[in-house]
């Protein structure tokens, strides 16, 4: 029969080193991501126990703790593994007589001179070794520099010591032994602390605060500023993956089917701060559709760049009368996606970073910017744009990305720099070029072609096929817009005719698409259905009326009015006003069918 046995164990007294740990996060030193993890360390550090740092296993770090044979056999006692208790009571100050603590094995033991002398055989706990790990990766602790003495001369009163390099007191070591230990201690400072500890909610306890509380006591300083606690991640079904359970996903399988930066893009931008990350094989898709997309306009610029593209920056632009409105538009959306990028960098939000240059290269850059690029691609301005705003992209997105952007930045036209991007600088800011004046009116251009669009595709009107369009425009700033870029709406959207006003009226069998206070119509005589038609305008209108009359619940409601933030509240009574604008022209062109 197997039984446990009792015996003496080792421990650590955590409630003097818990004190500093505790307050390095309270003022602040020390950041947790999310912070609701700070709340989890703190109430382990207000309730700390002494630790218990022996372990009964074959593999480990031994505890350096030496016994003498004579000296316990003298005190009535053996081994403290023993089962034997000293049943004598110890003169004070001989509680210890025979235990030796010590990093290498004495010759002899300091009260009695015996040689008989074994080493404790526990081993440490594997997380005592693993808390010394942000310093001791350096070589710490360090060797004492050695020292010669000699005679005092002539009126001095004491043996004087030098160290025995003339150019410093440290010790080179033989790097056959363990290296420089100047420089381990310059690379100690240099990465003492570092930044930031990638690490999972469940060895908080085991680890985290252990490192804190040591290279406190130690370094006299905090290990790390910022500690990020990752989610699990898990199958499609919510299942925790595992090798036990057969349904983790081999990422080299992943790389070989859709690439590297492909798998690096789809599981970051899932990967929401703290929230555990629910894989299938399908969601890798999305980084190899963005690649192919990023691979493809590259192409295109590639293919229809100058190479004096590259001797302009784009600081000279500021103010440049010559830019059009999408040269504008783009660099304001660059310098805005900069900045969205770098704060989530910053805050540890990598998939809001992931998600902010995907939206931006996508469905700014690629969706909109080079389709009218394409309408001047022999002017210089947008050639260099092109260039310049791929290549800040390309910088953007390489920490995520790293291989496909490479590659294309490789294949850019510079003049001088780095060899290459992973040591060029962040892109600077240039507040300069941010204008939500521009991002209005070229948002206004977008939603009508891209209203007119989708009037096409809900009747099935062939792509190549020109249409007419009239719009009327009821504002002025509004007419103006659309009539000074009206050849981007005319090429876009595929129209013959183009014809804005602030007064027109609707063409009969038009199909319909209202913008706020701006309608669009597209005669259909002879192309549609017109019951068809009525039969969508009035189920839009009975979409815009449910919601009225939850807006105007929530305006009568006196607990909202009073309770909710006053924009939230303006808000509100603007879409009011906004969706009686639009259920007013969706009558009349009822009425006219």
């Amino acid at each position: 029969m197997i039984e446990p046995r009792l015996s003496k164990q080792w421990f650590v007294r955590m409630g003097p080193l818990a004190v500093k740990a505790d307050e390095a996060v309270k003022r602040g030193k020390i950041r947790f991501y999310p912070h609701r993890w700070t709340k989890v360390y703190l109430n382990w550090m207000e309730n700390i126990r002494d630790w218990c740092i022996s372990r009964q296993i074959w593999w480990g770090h031994r505890i350096p703790v030496y016994y003498c044979k004579q000296c316990l056999n003298n005190d009535k006692i053996r081994n403290p593994k023993s089962e034997i208790r000293n049943t004598r009571k110890q003169k004070p100050g001989t509680e210890n007589r025979g235990i030796i603590v010590s990093k290498t094995k004495p010759e002899k033991c300091p009260e009695c001179g015996s040689t008989e002398i074994e080493q404790d055989s526990d081993v440490l706990d594997t997380w005592f070794s693993s808390w010394l790990w942000p310093f001791a990766t350096f070589g710490w602790p360090f060797e004492q520099p050695s020292a010669i003495s000699h005679q005092p001369s002539a009126g001095e009163k004491e043996p004087k010591t030098v160290p025995n390099d003339d150019s410093s007191s440290e010790v080179l070591r033989d790097p056959a032994k363990g290296g420089n230990s100047r420089k381990q201690k310059a690379e100690l400072k240099y990465f003492y602390p570092t930044n930031i500890l990638v690490t999972a909610q469940e060895i908080i306890f085991f680890w985290v605060a252990r490192m804190v509380m040591i290279g406190i006591e130690f370094m006299k300083d905090i290990p790390f500023r910022d500690v990020y606690i990752h989610g699990t991640v898990r199958d499609d079904t919510g299942t925790k993956m595992s090798k036990s359970l057969g349904n983790i996903i081999d990422p080299i399988e992943v790389i070989n089917q859709f690439g590297s930066d492909a798998l690096r893009f789809s599981i970051i931008s899932i990967t929401a701060q703290g929230q555990d990350v629910f894989l299938s094989p399908q969601k890798f898709e999305i980084g190899r559709n963005f690649a192919n997309k990023l691979w493809n306009a590259s192409r295109f610029v590639l293919m229809n760049l100058k190479e004096d593209a590259v001797k302009k920056d784009l600081c000279q632009f500021a103010g440049d009368p010559a830019l059009s409105l999408a040269d504008k538009w783009i660099l304001s959306r660059l310098y805005q996606a900069l900045g969205d990028f770098t704060r989530s960098i910053e805050s540890h939000r990598i998939n809001d970073a992931a998600n902010r240059i995907y939206e931006f290269i996508w469905h700014e850059f690629c969706d909109w910017y080079l389709e009218i690029a394409k309408l001047s691609i022999d002017r210089q301005h947008t050639q260099i744009i092109l260039c310049k705003v791929l290549e800040k992209s390309l910088r953007l997105l390489h920490p995520i990305m790293p291989f496909i952007t490479e590659e294309i930045w490789q294949r850019l036209p510079r003049e001088h720099g780095s060899d290459s991007i992973m040591i060029t600088s962040w892109p600077h800011m240039q507040k300069e070029f941010i204008s939500k004046k521009v991002d209005s009116e070229m948002g206004l251009l977008i939603n009508v072609i891209q209203a007119i669009r989708n009037l096409r595709a809900s009747w099935h009107i062939e792509h190549n096929k020109h249409v007419d369009v009239f719009i009327k425009a009821a504002k002025k700033t509004v007419h103006s817009v659309l009539s000074e870029n009206a050849v981007y709406i005319t090429k876009l959207a595929r129209i013959g005719n183009l014809n804005i006003s602030e007064k027109i009226e609707k063409p009969r069998h038009s199909a319909v698409a209202v913008i706020k206070d701006t309608e669009i119509f597209l005669p259909l005589a002879g192309i549609i259905d017109i019951d068809k038609e009525k039969k969508r305008l009035e189920d839009k209108l009975d979409g815009l009326l449910a919601e009225l009359k939850i807006v105007e619940g929530k305006l009568r409601n006196k607990g909202f009015i009073s309770k909710a933030p006053e924009d939230v509240v303006q808000k509100a009574r603007d879409r009011k006003e906004s969706i009686k604008a639009e259920v007013s022209s969706l009558r009349k062109n009822l009425s006219s069918l």
